[in-house]
């Protein structure tokens, strides 16, 4: 039975969704049980061919039931696969030989049996028992090397995601059990194509990610479908948390959309500060920083949606430029000015980030020393609950610094407003409480009987403080306070 759990928020709400953490064995009997229960409505030939179908419609049995029914030729041609309730002779494929009608129907004619009662592999030429050649429905015959290899092949170049055609280049797709059956004596091409059926379903499902966690190998599905569903998971094999939509670390209040554009933001500007200042210019239109790199004083900025045009010198519109050699201290001045500022206001948010990123990191190393002190704890006949104060403080330092975190990129692109005032005010009463828990921690980590109570009530004002900003978040979220400059 898959175990299960409660994911217990989004980053924009506080509803609650049940998910499953899933085994590899796991996921193949739920892409076993799913097939054949698609199967009996559809009522296929192939199960490997629902399995296909599935894919392209990410799971959804639904959507696929009633597609199918609408028009199943044209799902066959949207997968380029025969149609299996045609005759092979009607798909005839002219890169495939016709049968000759002189011959047995099952053999070709450079297959039928020679003397010693073998036949002629029509790829490889060589003689090989009849009973060592295999065909499917359109009958072109391949001695079971030819197709050890072609599978091999096929497997490592298109995985599972696509279907495997028969090596006569016809549109007859091969069932997967029988490819597990070819290659009954690869043991090792077996498990490797049981890994590309399970990245194959949990690719294309949209209720199935990986978890992110370093050599985890625990398969997330939720129980429901919702879109844009950017859940807290907790991984309980690597202790993983993260987000459901994005598959990153777990980052409260930031929506997906904004952090992925805060990431490239530090990609794109990863340069230092004064390179920036002494190689590049700010688009006057758009202020995205412009390196140059021609001759050329004629600028067109190359952002999509600005493509401003400007002189490089003087960052006046080249509409209607006619000269720029006089000195104008206050335009000059003012040029200057703002692309400091822009610059300025990004070093400020971006530095905070990646400090507390910084000491995110540091403070998971005082893992080692709790558990050590929870034994030492436990040697000295403390409670249960004394015990687990050090591990609370540890877990909740470790939730206050990551929030912290990505406060910054929220801030960054938020408008200023009333409300954004209390969500700064809030974010410096986070981070006091946040950096007193860290003090004390580290410094307190062989903490006493009579140090437990503090321990306890920094804890809980830390957990508290965290607790108000990200309500605030939601509710900001719900009731649409929040505008963003993107």
């Amino acid at each position: 039975m898959p175990r299960h759990k409660i994911s217990p928020t989004s980053v924009t709400t506080n509803e609650q969704m049940v998910y499953y953490l899933l085994t590899s064995e796991e996921v193949l009997a739920e892409i076993t049980k799913t097939t054949k229960e698609v199967n009996e409505v559809l009522g296929l030939p192939s199960t490997t061919l629902v399995r296909l179908l599935l894919n392209h419609f990410h799971w959804d049995k639904n959507t696929l039931t009633e597609r199918f029914y609408d028009d199943p030729e044209k799902l066959f041609e949207i997968l380029n696969v025969a149609n299996p309730y045609l005759s092979p002779s009607l798909q005839w494929n002219p890169l495939s030989p016709a049968i000759g009608s002189q011959t047995d129907p099952m053999l070709f004619l450079s297959q039928q049996p020679t003397d010693n009662g073998n036949a002629t592999c029509r790829t490889c030429l060589n003689e090989c028992p009849l009973n060592e050649f295999y065909s499917l429905r359109c009958r072109h015959q391949h001695c079971l090397e030819c197709w050890q290899n072609y599978l091999e092949q096929n497997i490592f170049q298109t995985g599972c995601g696509r279907a495997i055609f028969c090596p006569s280049r016809c549109t007859q797709i091969i069932d997967d059990e029988k490819i597990l059956e070819l290659l009954s004596n690869k043991p090792n091409l077996r498990e490797q194509y049981g890994k590309f059926l399970i990245n194959a379903f949990v690719e294309t499902n949209r209720l199935t990610h990986f978890c992110p966690g370093n050599g985890c190998t625990t398969i997330i599905k939720m129980k429901s479908y919702t879109p844009k569903c950017a859940q807290l998971i907790e991984c309980d094999m690597c202790k993983t948390t993260f987000c459901f939509q994005c598959s990153k670390q777990w980052h409260e209040p930031v929506q997906c959309s904004l952090l992925q554009k805060w990431e490239q933001k530090n990609l794109d500007e990863s340069m230092t500060g004064t390179w920036m200042l002494a190689n590049t210019k700010e688009c006057p239109k758009c202020h995205s920083s412009i390196e140059k790199n021609g001759g050329c004083n004629h600028m067109t900025c190359r952002k999509p949606g600005c493509v401003h045009e400007f002189c490089w010198l003087c960052f006046g519109d080249w509409k209607g430029h006619t000269q720029c050699n006089v000195y104008h201290q206050e335009a000059s001045e003012k040029n200057q000015s703002e692309a400091r500022e822009i610059l300025a206001r990004y070093m400020h948010y971006f530095t905070r980030y990646q400090t507390h990123n910084q000491s995110l990191e540091f403070e998971g190393k005082l893992l080692d020393q709790v558990e050590q002190r929870k034994k030492e704890m436990q040697n000295e006949s403390m409670t249960y609950t004394e015990q687990q104060a050090v591990q609370k403080a540890f877990d909740v330092l470790q939730q206050c610094r990551r929030t912290l975190k990505y406060t910054y990129p929220f801030a960054y692109y938020l408008e200023r407003s009333n409300l954004s005032e209390i969500f700064e005010q809030n974010q410096a009463d986070l981070e006091r409480a946040t950096e007193a828990l860290s003090g004390f921690l580290e410094n307190e980590i062989n903490v006493t009987q009579n140090q437990i109570v503090q321990l306890m009530d920094k804890t809980s004002y830390c957990e508290q403080r965290r607790k108000i900003l990200v309500d605030h978040c939601k509710d900001g979220y719900s009731k649409q306070y929040w505008n963003f400059n993107l």
